[in-house]
C-alpha cells in the first residue's frame, strides 16, 4: 500500500483533538449512579472512549437487555450536556486548532469519525466554530460504531477519496483497528485513551507525540509526491 499522497486526515475527536476525558468519565460515573448500576472505576469508563454510548454500556454490563443501553445512552447525553454547558468551550489539545487550520490551507481534505452522537459532534462544531473546517463527519449513532469500518468507508464516499489516499488519526486501539480492517493507513497519538503499546499493535505508520510532528509527517509527504514519491 502507497501513502504517498494523503489527500483526505480523518480525526478522531475524544482524545485526539479534544482533552475531553474528565467530562465523559464524570458523565459515565453519574450515568451509573443515577441508574443505580455496578461501580466500575474512572479506569474501566476510560477504556471505552471512542466506542458508541450503546456499546459503551454494553461492553461496561454485559448482561444487561438492549433497552438498558439505549436508557445509559439517554442518560449519559443528558449527563453531558449539563457538563458541557457548565465548562464551556471545547478544551483542545496543544496545537490541534492551529494544525487542522494548517492541514487544511495546504489544501487537504478534514474529517471527523468519532463514538460521539450526531447531536453531540454538531453541538461542539458550532459551539466552537469549526463547522467549515470539516468537509464530512461520521458518528456512533448514523453508523455501525467503531472498530467496524463502516463509518471510514462512508467518509471515503462521500469525500470520493480512494483508500490509498486516505489516513486515520487516533489515540485507541478502536481507531487503528478500524482502520486496519478496511486497509487504511493510520496515525496513532499518544496523548490520549490508550497506551502506545496498544496502538502499536494495529501497525500505525507513525505514533506521534505532538501535532507538531503530524505537520512534519504531512510536510515530509508532500516532499515525497514533488520528488515523484522518493524517499
Amino acid at each position: 500500500m502507497s501513502w504517498d499522497i494523503i489527500v483526505l486526515f480523518i480525526f478522531d475527536w475524544d482524545g485526539t483533538l479534544a482533552d475531553s476525558r474528565e467530562q465523559i468519565v464524570e458523565s459515565m460515573q453519574a450515568t451509573i449512579e443515577g441508574l443505580n448500576w455496578p461501580v466500575r472505576t474512572d479506569q474501566q469508563c476510560a477504556d471505552m472512549i471512542g466506542l458508541g454510548l450503546q456499546q459503551t454500556a454494553e461492553a461496561l454490563y454485559p448482561a444487561k437487555a438492549a433497552s438498558d443501553y439505549q436508557t445509559f445512552a439517554t442518560h449519559y447525553s443528558a449527563h453531558y450536556g449539563r457538563l458541557k454547558d457548565k465548562h464551556g468551550a471545547t478544551r483542545f489539545f496543544p496545537n490541534a486548532l492551529q494544525t487542522l487550520a494548517d492541514l487544511k490551507s495546504r489544501g487537504h481534505t478534514l474529517a471527523v469519525a468519532t463514538g460521539k452522537s450526531r447531536r453531540g459532534l454538531d453541538r461542539l462544531l458550532v459551539s466552537d466554530g469549526l463547522e467549515a473546517m470539516f468537509v464530512a463527519s461520521r458518528t456512533a449513532d448514523q453508523t455501525a460504531s467503531k472498530p467496524d469500518p463502516m463509518m471510514l468507508q462512508q467518509l471515503l464516499d462521500e469525500t470520493g477519496t480512494s483508500l490509498a489516499d486516505a489516513v486515520m488519526v487516533g489515540d485507541t486501539s478502536y481507531d487503528l483497528e478500524m482502520a486496519q480492517r478496511i486497509g487504511m493507513a493510520s496515525i496513532g497519538v499518544d496523548w490520549g485513551m490508550h497506551s502506545t503499546a496498544c496502538l502499536a499493535a494495529f501497525a500505525p505508520v507513525i505514533i506521534i507525540s505532538s501535532f507538531d510532528q503530524l505537520v512534519f509527517w504531512a510536510s515530509d509527504q508532500e516532499k515525497r509526491r514533488a520528488d515523484g514519491g522518493k524517499p
